[in-house]
């Protein structure tokens, strides 16, 4: 069923110290600030767009976000990027920065090869190259060694 979703436009990060990811995320992926939402304690999110206008990254104080949430490994998005040589050159630009970076990681038939990067909070923001041709559905599963193996069938179960 189409219900009109074009795509995702902005994913909101808490972060601990806001200045501190604001520079990091425009230094590291050449974004550039688009707003910021303050209230009587400061400044308490920010957000920061690409020249285009493609996406959002949304920061938040940590401080201010219900729940305390802690993102630290966790690959919360993923930027798409089009091809593998784009992933090599932005290991270089991070490697230019000293900015720390997962080596590449091909994800297998159809999966396409990914980078991480994490935020200063440790949040990872993984950057995906084109899938290749892949079924409909696929499963990975990691192994102690973190080696994937891939699977056909569905273990959730579907309704």
């Amino acid at each position: 069923m189409d219900l009109g979703f074009e795509r995702i436009l902005q994913v909101k990060i808490p972060v601990t110290d806001l200045q501190r990811s604001v520079n990091w995320y425009r230094r590291v992926f050449g974004l550039r600030l688009a707003w910021e939402f303050a209230d009587p304690s400061g400044v308490t999110g920010a957000v920061l767009t690409d020249d285009a206008e493609r996406f959002l990254i949304g920061l938040r104080r940590l401080d201010t976000v219900s729940g305390e949430p802690s993102l630290a490994g966790f690959d919360v998005v993923s930027l798409g990027v089009p091809s593998v040589d784009v992933l090599k050159e932005l290991v270089e630009r991070f490697d230019e920065l000293g900015v720390e970076h997962d080596p590449l990681f091909d994800r297998g038939p159809g999966g396409g090869v990914q980078l991480d990067v994490p935020d200063p909070d440790g949040t990872v923001i993984r950057i995906l190259s084109p899938f290749g041709e892949h079924a409909p559905f696929s499963g990975v599963e990691f192994g102690p060694d973190r080696a994937p193996t891939f699977y056909s069938t569905p273990r959730l179960q579907l309704d």
